[in-house]
């Protein structure tokens, strides 16, 4: 129905080809150091924000970086869920997408690991406490409450997503944070092969849907991403308070509402309209369903 050239047995050759280990990625004593940006022009905010110093700037780029690795462990701890619920379908079926399936559930949990640690070193070397979504197992209960064709269609989504935040803004750009590309880079290496999974899944999802469940699983998709809008929004406040914090600034009413505006813009992009409009998931929706992607392209339309 999508028209895929791969299968199961090449993602789980790739996933061994590309495999790593979380300690010698990120030691367990690591230190960070805070004299660079971590997160690219293209995916930040704050270059937008003229009420702010170019030191704050930096600040606020840094409180970002860690709100970003914690959103990614924040989402995959449905995405892991969902990935072994898929493997248990297949049981005593094919072999090969068990394989290939275990092997994406058992990477998800690393790379959960890995921004766990981050965030963790983050939080000892900053200097000031920066606050985070912390609430994943309840989102995580909403997003598998909706058609599963839908979480197939987030989760395609997201893993795109990030495989463009790396291959477009964080590759061979030198003026971010080394350690912190180098923890994205590893991320991708994996994520390139769940995303092919993700399209392998939902392809089967959708050859078994009926026109109505696909025209619901829309609807569910559009309301999965208004929730995530939720949830950049909620880290948005959390953020500038974290920013009053590390640099002892109190904000008026018309800086705050800056800060919002820019960062929040910021979020919506990095995490739901680069995903919206990424051309491999528009080209899956477009043949799941033509209507079906125009709403989603008009919801873009709406958030930007």
């Amino acid at each position: 129905m999508l028209d895929l050239g791969y299968d199961y047995a090449t993602c789980v050759r790739n996933s061994e080809k590309v495999a790593w280990k979380l300690d010698e990625v990120l030691p367990p004593d690591t230190k960070l150091s805070f004299t660079r940006p971590f997160l690219p022009a293209a995916l930040a905010g704050d270059s937008r924000i003229s009420v702010l110093s170019e030191t704050e700037k930096l600040k606020l780029n840094q409180i970002t970086g860690n709100s970003y690795m914690n959103l990614f462990a924040f989402v995959e701890e449905y995405i892991i869920a969902t990935v072994v619920d898929h493997a248990q379908a297949e049981m005593y079926g094919d072999h090969m997408a068990i394989r290939a399936l275990l092997r994406f559930a058992e990477e998800e949990c690393k790379h959960q690991a890995l921004f766990h640690r981050y965030c963790a070193a983050f939080a000892e070397g900053f200097g000031s406490e920066c606050k985070v979504l912390d609430n994943a197992a309840e989102v995580a209960g909403v997003i598998l409450s909706k058609s599963p064709l839908s979480v197939a269609m987030i989760t395609l989504h997201l893993e795109l997503m990030t495989q463009a935040h790396y291959t477009e803004s964080v590759r061979d750009n030198e003026t971010v944070d080394p350690l912190f590309a180098s923890l994205l880079k590893a991320h991708w290496l994996e994520e390139a092969q769940h995303a092919r999974i993700d399209a392998l899944e939902l392809e089967k999802l959708a050859i078994a849907a009926t026109p109505a469940l696909i025209t619901k699983s829309f609807d569910d998709y559009l309301d999965l991403c208004a929730a995530v809008d939720g949830l950049l929004q909620a880290q948005t406040e959390m953020d500038i308070e974290s920013l009053s914090k590390a640099t002892g600034r109190s904000f008026t009413d018309s800086e705050r509402a800056a800060i919002f505006a820019a960062q929040h813009a910021a979020y919506r992009n990095t995490f739901l309209i680069s995903g919206m409009t990424n051309r491999q998931f528009v080209s899956v929706l477009d043949k799941l369903s033509p209507e079906g992607a125009k709403r989603v392209a008009e919801r873009v339309a709406s958030l930007a």
